[in-house]
């Protein structure tokens, strides 16, 4: 009887933790990203989005613009 107790409570935090973890995120998502702008050589300002924990990185000797990694930067 203990066991089907156990399995049905399991069961249930199973089903309601994708709920939890969607309300989360969707109240933090307005915040979640930053605007990054680069002025190029030509003067012309490229700008993309990227997380808000995550480095805004650019070359622009390949037009390459890009979010970084939060561990490695720019790499």
């Amino acid at each position: 009887m203990l066991r089907v107790l156990f399995s049905v409570a399991a069961a249930a935090l199973l089903a309601a933790a994708p709920l939890a973890l969607t309300a989360t995120t969707a109240a933090a998502a307005p915040n979640a990203t930053k605007v990054c702008k680069h002025k190029t050589s030509s003067g012309k300002i490229k700008t993309w989005r990227c997380g808000k924990d995550q480095p805004c990185c650019s070359a622009e000797m390949i037009n390459y613009y890009t979010c970084g990694s939060k561990t490695l930067g720019c790499l």
